[in-house]
């Protein structure tokens, strides 16, 4: 009895690590989601010129490419809660010192490098504790922790602009580097590891019957190295980046182009972070039930289907297609649930971090190829046709390689 009631313990507390980790999740993809504001004024002061000041923001998911396996791999060796706790104060120092610089190579230095490195150490760590605290209802658990990034522009903006607003630029990133700071290593004194039997039920159980996932693989590092699945979950979240940013870069200003007001975007899609945001939700528990391969392709439908209706707008008379779009963030949110429960399903094991790593590392392959694709493709041709068409491609391609991934691997991983 004394058992079962601490094991019942142990399972009710894996819904404070989730809530602690999407928290965490936030504060990090806030300094993404936020950035926009602080790139206006930059350009006002400094006079650097879009490219190069944009170029931090690259070098910051270019960062998280290299990063990110780093952190797994010490979260797997010091734990999660000293890897965050390190991540958060990384990642506030370099928002403060970024509010110091002189140059653009300061700049690159404390915003693209710094800064990548406090948000792998906070991403990675927090994503794969979830993952092995819920086994069974790893895609619901999958999906409220990826909320957490629509749902950081809804909460920061405001929160940053007001800052901006009352402190100026400067202090504004100083200020917000140290609410990042305090707040993430408040939360990760509550982390707890999980229980050997919660851990010990495997990836199978994660996936269900439709998971595609029937054994336990206990992988090793270079036996995952050498596996089709791991390339397969990579070129999956590089893909998927590629195409969500194509669109995320330059949506606005494609609806500027066909004479929208600005302010009207602005709601507009504001309705589609709310839209991912929900499609996130449903899509990590729907995948639980469905399997995670046909969640993403459905996911994969909608959001092909959203891009096409922008990419027809020609005037303000398509306001239905503007709505249409928006919503169907919906459907990139059912996909973005799955880029970390899919690897999850397949790697669960004393290796999980590292791997995690590798895999969400793709995302920063996909976030500085994206948004340059798409510029460089309207430059060429004078539209956003053929990069909307290139977005639809790589939406499609990621779908392709999450089917792969979810396959059972034919061939263990071996020892040695």
């Amino acid at each position: 009895m004394e058992l079962q009631r601490e094991a019942g313990d142990a399972l009710s507390y894996r819904w404070v690590v989730l809530g602690v980790s999407t928290a965490v999740n936030s504060l990090a993809w806030a300094v993404r989601s936020t950035f926009a504001l602080f790139y206006v004024e930059m350009l006002r002061e400094l006079g650097w010129g879009r490219g190069a000041t944009a170029l931090g923001y690259s070098l910051s998911w270019l960062g998280f490419l290299v990063l990110a396996p780093a952190a797994g791999w010490l979260s797997d060796r010091w734990g999660v809660r000293v890897v965050v706790i390190i991540g958060g104060a990384l990642l506030g120092a370099a928002l403060a010192l970024t509010g110091q610089v002189a140059s653009v190579g300061q700049y690159y230095l404390w915003f693209g490098a710094l800064g990548a490195a406090g948000i792998a150490g906070m991403l990675i760590p927090s994503t794969a504790i979830v993952s092995r605290w819920f086994v069974r209802s790893r895609g619901t658990a999958m999906g409220i922790l990826s909320a957490g990034g629509p749902g950081s522009a809804i909460v920061f903006y405001p929160v940053v602009a007001w800052l901006i607003a009352a402190l100026g630029w400067r202090a504004a990133f100083v200020a917000f580097g140290a609410i990042v700071t305090a707040a993430t290593i408040a939360l990760a004194l509550l982390y707890r590891d999980p229980p050997a039997t919660v851990e010990g039920r495997g990836s199978a159980a994660s996936s269900g019957p439709h998971g595609r996932v029937p054994t336990r693989v206990d992988w090793t590092l270079r036996g995952a190295l050498r596996s089709a699945q791991l390339w397969a979950a990579f070129c999956m979240t590089v893909l998927g980046v590629v195409g969500f940013q194509i669109m995320a870069t330059h949506q606005v200003a494609h609806a500027v182009d066909r004479g929208f007001e600005v302010t009207l975007v602005v709601r507009l899609f504001s309705l589609a972070a709310g839209s991912m945001a929900a499609g996130n939700l449903l899509g990590g528990w729907l995948s639980d039930r469905l399997g995670r391969d046909w969640v993403f392709a459905i996911g994969t439908a909608v959001a092909i289907a959203g891009i096409a209706c922008l990419a027809a707008v020609r005037g303000p008379a398509d306001v239905a297609l503007l709505v249409l779009y928006a919503a169907s963030g919906f459907g990139f949110g059912m996909r973005i649930a799955q880029l970390a429960a899919i690897p999850a399903d397949v790697f669960a094991g004393r290796h999980l971090g590292v791997l995690l790593g590798i895999v969400q590392g793709g995302g920063g392959l996909g976030g500085a190829i994206g948004p340059f694709l798409g510029g460089w493709i309207y430059d060429v041709t004078g539209s956003y046709t053929l990069a909307f068409a290139a977005a639809c491609a790589a939406v499609a391609g990621s779908a392709v390689a999450a089917w792969l991934a979810v396959r059972p691997g034919r061939r263990a991983a071996r020892s040695g």
